[in-house]
């Protein structure tokens, strides 16, 4: 009896890793229907609060949506722009820019006084245009947001799932009255409702912390004369999504770019320094205390849940992580075999 129990037991470890293995192939094979889902929906809790408010001023549904779905594709549309712009700007000016690094590899041999003259002449000699293939640069930003003619295919995609999620809200709620009972449907619509407030709140905050990172970054950039200000500005607002790594991410980019420029100079420095320290702040005690604990995530599962995410879909899935996870934690506490992982991935 207890050797059946035990066998029994393997049995459902064995399926149930099988059935995970399963669960994540099939999301990384469809992630080009996946991603622009779980983008609308986010988008969804994002602006269906505004929805609500419009619709109480008696302003007609198809109004409010072809409004919202305007704003959100222009939006966009800029970010996108700004995005391909910025980075065909770079690959252009990058000739430039390996010549001052050529210099400053060889001005850094002399100042150590390496007694071997092959290494410096092998530094003068090499062709970083050559060297460094800059394809790698445009291949990154294709493999998070595709080239330019699929990310607004996958922008429409997002906005239709976004027009039929925010049109479909009333009717999600009286069909979920006729499918149970009740109690049962009291229970889903109150599990929906807190995923969608806690997750709204999380991303109101986080994308007021994230602009206001990325404008005093911004400001920062233009007034140490460092290139692509503008750009480095939208890098720091996207990346502030992804938890604890993003901001250091996105501070890499315009140092590098002030190296190449003026060398490790004072003006590099203070850059540099006034970066890490708007980091330091809104990441560490504004971005904190205004979030609060209305996630109630540990650390670790955080952690755990970028690298997930970063597995299954990239970057992308690492500003979607956090979300996503609340959203599970959520529903975990509701399903009484799962109460205990909603335990063990809480804060406290």
């Amino acid at each position: 009896m207890i050797s059946e129990n035990r066998d029994l037991y393997y049995i459902r470890i064995f399926a149930g890793f099988m059935v995970t293995v399963l669960i994540i192939r099939i999301l990384q094979e469809l992630k080009n229907i996946f991603i622009p889902l779980f983008m609308a929906l986010l988008l969804y809790f994002f602006f269906n609060g505004v929805v609500k408010k419009l619709l109480k001023l008696k302003i007609p549904q198809v109004v409010v949506l072809l409004f919202l779905l305007v704003f959100i594709f222009i939006v966009f549309y800029f970010l996108g722009v700004l995005i391909y712009s910025g980075v065909s700007s770079f690959i252009a000016k990058f000739p430039e820019y390996s010549g001052k690094f050529t210099e400053m590899i060889t001005g850094l041999l002399e100042k150590l006084k390496i007694p071997i003259d092959e290494v410096n002449s092998y530094v003068e000699q090499i062709d970083w245009k050559q060297s460094i293939d800059t394809s790698k640069v445009t291949a990154i930003v294709s493999s998070t947001f595709g080239d330019i003619g699929s990310f607004f295919g996958n922008l429409i995609l997002v906005l239709l799932f976004l027009m039929f999620m925010l049109a479909g809200r009333r009717s999600l709620t009286g069909r979920i009255h006729k499918a149970f009972e009740e109690e049962k449907a009291d229970e889903i619509k109150y599990i929906l409702n807190s995923i969608e407030n806690k997750v709204q709140h999380y991303l109101l905050i986080k994308t007021f912390t994230s602009f206001l990172t990325g404008f005093i970054g911004g400001v920062i950039l233009i007034v140490g004369g460092i290139d692509f200000a503008i750009f480095s500005a939208l890098l720091i607002f996207i990346l502030n999504f992804i938890p604890n790594f993003g901001s250091v991410i996105a501070t890499i980019f315009p140092i590098m770019v002030g190296v190449l420029k003026f060398g490790v100079s004072m003006r590099v420095v203070l850059v540099a320094g006034g970066l890490m320290f708007t980091q330091f702040i809104i990441g560490n005690y504004l971005d904190p205390k205004i979030t609060g604990k209305s996630l109630n995530l540990s650390p670790i599962v955080i952690l755990i849940s970028l690298i997930f995410w970063w597995y299954v879909w990239g970057i992308v899935g690492m500003m979607l992580a956090v979300p996503l996870t609340s959203a599970m934690k959520i529903i975990f506490q509701h399903i009484e075999v799962l109460k205990p992982m909603a335990e063990i991935i809480s804060a406290e």
